[in-house]
């Protein structure tokens, strides 16, 4: 049995066509794609499978659990299929998402006393940085033009530069 079968079954949810496509290619590319990224590359192998569909099938895997809603400016919706527990740090010049692993960092910690009896289950942090090829561009006097083209090169295809 293919792992995508087994941790669709282990969610609670049926081992479809397009869900195990779906989390497969999750599980394939760390760079936080877009719903419509992740659409337009599997349309070639794939072409019966619709945005709608995609997008259908990343909420259910949000619901469950196997993959996460990744926040961005312009709020699209882009997603992390990496199943282990980290943060993330977010170019804000460029939009491009790096994974951080939690060990490298002081975890800060959830405050003592929360409003109307909230318990936390959860607590991430998500860093606003400004990447290297950003910085670079902006010395140059490109004004970040040199990230936004990397990045958006880079959220189609896995980044080998991801820091995890």
């Amino acid at each position: 049995m293919s792992h995508a079968v087994e941790r669709l079954r282990q969610a609670g949810l049926k081992a479809t066509g397009p869900r195990v496509i779906l989390l497969t290619a999750l599980e394939q590319n760390r760079s936080h794609p877009t719903a419509e990224l992740l659409y337009e590359s599997l349309q070639a192998d794939h072409p019966s499978l619709s945005l709608s569909t995609v997008y259908q099938t990343l909420d259910a895997f949000i619901r469950t659990g196997l993959c996460r809603r990744v926040s961005e400016a312009g709020n699209r919706l882009r997603v992390d299929g990496t199943p282990q527990d980290h943060d993330h740090a977010i170019c804000r010049t460029c939009g491009e998402i790096f994974d951080i692993d939690r060990q490298l960092l002081p975890r800060p910690a959830p405050p003592a006393q929360l409003p109307q009896d909230l318990t936390v289950t959860v607590l991430r942090v998500e860093y606003d940085v400004i990447c290297e090829a950003c910085q670079e561009a902006a010395s140059d006097g490109a004004t970040g033009l040199a990230g936004s083209q990397r990045a958006a090169t880079s959220r189609g295809s896995t980044d080998r530069r991801r820091k995890s």
